[in-house]
């Protein structure tokens, strides 16, 4: 038969003991250390940015369903568009990225905007010898995508010979005669 224990005696018996040297100083250094936190942590959507992403997505990726966390999903994804934006670079998005949201609402959305024009599907090394397809967003399209009209060939090929064209002089102003 066991001896019943008071609840004074179960917490002295089995509470944790505090580590004495566990300082303050040393648990703010621990807290610096953690990994940031996730862009969806860290994204607190009001009703009018609710309404404005259910917005996008019903128009642009035709998408029926929406719920919490397809929107916080889609807002982590924009947000990472708006940083490639502003830094003027790609944006991979990953499939499995849990600092988005779930594997299965990062596909949806990433198959959204890839049949919106949003995304491009391009072959990319993904590190080890693995050669892959890859979702990728990029503020500047590459060549490839750009129309080849003889306005762009010649703007081109200008650009490249150091050639700018001569901006036209507003009109209350007149080329200095060197002449006289």
């Amino acid at each position: 038969m066991t001896a019943k224990l008071s609840l004074e005696e179960v917490q002295a018996k089995y509470s944790p003991t505090p580590d004495p040297r566990w300082t303050p100083e040393i648990e703010a250094e621990f807290f610096a250390r953690l990994p940031a936190r996730s862009r969806r942590q860290l994204i607190e959507l009001d009703s009018e940015k609710v309404m404005l992403l259910r917005e996008f997505a019903k128009e642009t990726l035709k998408a029926q369903r929406m719920s919490a966390g397809y929107i916080s999903t889609l807002a982590a994804i924009l947000g990472k568009f708006a940083d490639a934006d502003e830094a003027r670079a790609e944006c991979l998005i990953a499939q499995r990225s849990e600092k988005l949201g779930t594997d299965r609402e990062v596909r949806t959305i990433q198959g959204q905007l890839f049949n919106a024009g949003v995304l491009d599907n391009e072959t990319r090394s993904q590190g080890k010898g693995f050669v892959g397809t890859v979702f990728v967003y990029s503020p500047n399209p590459p060549f490839r995508h750009r129309k080849a009209t003889a306005e762009y060939l010649e703007k081109s090929s200008r650009k490249y010979e150091g050639e700018w064209p001569c901006h036209a002089l507003p009109l209350n102003l007149q080329p200095k005669d060197v002449s006289h």
